[in-house]
């Protein structure tokens, strides 16, 4: 009998761990010295609670999945809010002068009556909505989309209506709003948190053939890059994309055929 299995990729460099309890943790992200591609990407492991919890040290952002085909992390982002009784303020985030953005694929969310909030971006953007009033309280918000450089997360909400609770956040549509978003709305109120997700750009050799990179307007960004399909693995050079092989197990014997698909 043959069984046909796909040969992992490996995801961290060689003798360094590669998950914090339930998370993967891929280069350029590590755990320990020289496991990071620097210290930018340094993941502390907090193993006194169960499961581990995983945070980006320098950022102090905890992680909640990495993804290093998208070139993305999936963290816990800050909910911004006023006059909401029973929770505390989220804090804003600024990320200028780190690798790390904002994903093309938040959404930027305000809720409340009348709540009109901006969102100020690292190059003088500003994204904005005015949510609507309605007697469903369901139906109380508003969303917009940020650019996919976005570095600060900061509300100004300059409406002079300040009665009820108003609430801003940024959050990643695939994994939150695609859901039915009314209901996500209504349950917001009890969260500390919602799923935002950020890239990382890093300087690297864009002629490699195995790696699709794209730049930014903000040449200081450097490239976001995948490995192209047929390729899998993390793309960068202590690693490298490698082509995908399909390894042949017989019974005791293991016959491994290598082809790049």
């Amino acid at each position: 009998m043959f069984q046909l299995a796909a040969a992992a990729a490996p995801i961290a460099k060689p003798g360094c761990r590669d998950r914090c309890g339930d998370i993967s943790i891929p280069y350029p992200f590590g755990i320990g010295k020289d496991c990071y591609k620097n210290e930018w990407f340094a993941i502390e492991c907090n193993e006194t609670v169960n499961p581990a919890r995983a945070f980006i040290s320098r950022i102090k952002m905890e992680v909640l999945n990495i993804s290093a085909e998208r070139a993305a992390a999936t963290v816990k982002g800050p909910i911004l809010s006023s006059n909401c009784s029973g929770r505390e303020n989220g804090v804003p985030l600024n990320l200028s002068g780190t690798p790390f953005v904002f994903s093309y694929d938040n959404v930027f969310v305000a809720v409340g009556c009348n709540t009109r909030a901006l969102m100020s971006g690292a190059e003088q953007d500003l994204v904005g909505c005015q949510s609507p009033c309605s007697d469903v309280e369901s139906k109380n918000f508003c969303r917009a989309y940020p650019s996919s450089f976005l570095q600060v997360f900061n509300l100004t909400d300059d409406n002079q209506d300040r009665e009820g609770c108003k609430m801003a956040f940024l959050v990643n549509y695939t994994s939150w709003l695609e859901s039915n978003i009314s209901d996500q709305i209504l349950t917001v109120q009890h969260r500390d948190y919602v799923p935002a997700e950020l890239g990382w750009m890093m300087d690297y050799n864009i002629y490699d053939q195995s790696v699709a990179c794209r730049g930014f307007q903000n040449e200081s960004f450097g490239y976001e890059c995948i490995c192209i399909g047929g390729y899998e693995g993390i793309p960068y050079r202590e690693l490298g994309c490698k082509g995908k092989h399909i390894y042949i197990f017989l019974k005791k014997k293991r016959v491994i055929l290598l082809w790049d698909l």
